[in-house]
């Protein structure tokens, strides 16, 4: 018997020569690969085996590492001229021919996550795609199943001259194989019932059964073929959630907690999208419908104000739940368009992810108001000191607090009865109020309207709703001078906001 090491056999991160299995599409991508002239596209879901099997087929046919040359779209995803990264690659100037003269000394050039370029480039490329194949140029392109078709739409002649493959997940067959051929090359044997369970919840996916079988040898003390008789691995795959998890961790967690934060660090109210996120981690399924996120995040709402304060701000949600997507890096992940009637998640990876995920501990990456408020504070102020408020709303926006700063909601105050709005914002949507006082502060209008409205608010609040910030000594009347205050004559704004940081988590934690 052949002896291995662990990481020879089982090995999410590196080409599986022992446990690699054959795609459906093998055959027809090799011909591909055969047929001189063709430009040959590969996509499908992160962690689906196109990688896996390029290498595999480049293997079979006895193309070398010195045949062909090969970069990532993610080296190159702020460039937006095709000739600057191919002159950086070929080490050549930015000239077409000079770039084609270099190109024709390989065999293929290879473009793996070709979907992270920028959309100039892609457009560049798809245009010219065709005139390198008429210079015997050939490119394999790897990529999402959107990138792919962004690719074709951009030159309708480019179809007989390029062979699309988009691959999906596997077969539980072929999934049941990579097992085997794991367990004849280390002499162990996953228990019937745990083996199911790595079948199910890998759902097709290469890449997961990798890691997951090479967690459970690592948890089952085999480091390498067993000796003598074989070895059974009887575990289950709670017993090693959290080790799976840090696999996925480095490439997922960042993204969520800045899915459910939101547009411009959580401004959204009512912890919406950190709502949305739970529901679809908690619903196992790979399409969600919006009708169902809405029955769970603002039907089960019994108090009409809270249900349509909710409601408003879950169709504010989906207004830019795209764009979100987008600035948080998951749109090869998840897919929604604006006025879609579902989320749908692209990545069986990121499926399985969300699936084994403490939303508890995205929860606490988080600023989770109370319900009854839309923002964790409000600010009053003379127009005057405008550019001292302005940096603490800055700063506090990009600690995850949500302010009430009249700049930001122009759209909303536009043709509205302020005092109504006002009073509404100080009254009952914000936990706190933080007023700057300065010696313009008594002598205007709007922010003696807007004190007294916090006054009489702070008679109701327990234990405290006015967060006085001093610019200079003038007093105001009706607030009283033993009330705790800062002062930004002896403290910075930055560590006001760290202070202010810190009295949401305790209130948080209460």
């Amino acid at each position: 018997m052949d002896n291995y090491i662990l990481e020879e056999v089982f090995n999410e991160a590196d080409f599986p020569k022992v446990t690699f299995v054959k795609s459906k599409y093998y055959r027809e991508i090799r011909s591909s690969i055969r047929s001189n002239g063709k430009h040959i596209t590969l996509s499908g879901p992160s962690g689906c085996g196109k990688t896996t099997l390029l290498k595999g087929l480049l293997n079979d046919l006895n193309i070398l590492d010195t045949d062909f040359h090969e970069f990532n779209g993610r080296t190159y995803s702020d460039v937006n001229d095709l000739f600057d990264i191919f002159s950086k690659e070929m080490k050549t100037t930015t000239d077409f021919d000079d770039i084609t003269k270099e190109f024709l000394k390989n065999k293929f050039i290879i473009i793996d996550d070709f979907h992270h370029l920028t959309a100039p480039v892609k457009e560049q490329l798809g245009k010219l795609l065709k005139l390198w194949h008429e210079k015997n140029v050939r490119f394999i392109l790897v990529g999402i199943a959107s990138s792919a078709t962004e690719l074709i739409s951009l030159d309708p002649e480019l179809g007989i001259r390029n062979d699309p493959y988009e691959l999906k997940q596997e077969s539980d067959e072929f999934i049941d194989e990579l097992i085997n051929l794991g367990e004849k090359a280390l002499n162990i044997k996953f228990e019937s019932t745990f083996r199911e369970e790595i079948i199910r919840a890998c759902n097709g996916v290469p890449s997961i059964t990798q890691v997951i079988c090479r967690i459970s040898c690592v948890n089952s003390d085999i480091e390498e073929t067993v000796q003598g008789e074989e070895k059974l691995v009887n575990l289950e795959l709670k017993n090693i959630k959290e080790s799976v998890l840090r696999i996925f961790n480095a490439k997922y967690f960042d993204k969520v907690v800045g899915l459910a934060k939101g547009k411009d660090h959580a401004r959204s109210v009512h912890n919406t999208y950190y709502d949305i996120i739970f529901h679809i981690a908690k619903s196992e399924k790979s399409e969600i419908s919006i009708e169902w996120l809405r029955s769970k995040i603002v039907n089960t709402i019994k108090d009409p104000v809270l249900k349509n304060r909710k409601n408003t701000s879950f169709n504010s949600c989906l207004k830019y739940f795209a764009e979100v997507i987008e600035k948080r890096k998951l749109n090869d992940a998840l897919y929604y368009r604006k006025g879609a009637s579902y989320i749908s998640i692209e990545d069986p990876s990121f499926r399985f992810y969300l699936t084994l995920l403490d939303m508890e501990l995205v929860k606490s990456m988080l600023f989770i108001r109370n319900n009854q408020y839309s923002y964790d504070v409000a600010v009053s102020f003379a127009g005057e000191n405008r550019a001292i408020v302005e940096k603490f709303v800055n700063i506090s926006k990009e600690k995850g607090i949500t302010v009430f700063y009249d700049f930001d909601v122009q759209h909303e105050l536009w043709g509205k009865e302020l005092e109504k709005k006002l009073v509404d914002v100080y009254s009952t949507e914000a936990l706190y109020m933080i007023i700057f006082i300065s010696k313009d502060y008594p002598i205007k209008d709007w922010t003696n309207f807007e004190s007294e409205v916090g006054r009489n608010e702070s008679k109701k609040r327990l234990p405290e709703y006015i967060l006085p910030i001093k610019i200079d000594d003038t007093p105001i009347v009706g607030l009283k001078s033993n009330i705790g205050h800062l002062d930004l004559r002896q403290i910075d704004i930055e560590r006001i906001v760290e202070i202010l940081e810190q009295k949401l988590l305790e209130q948080k934690s209460e």
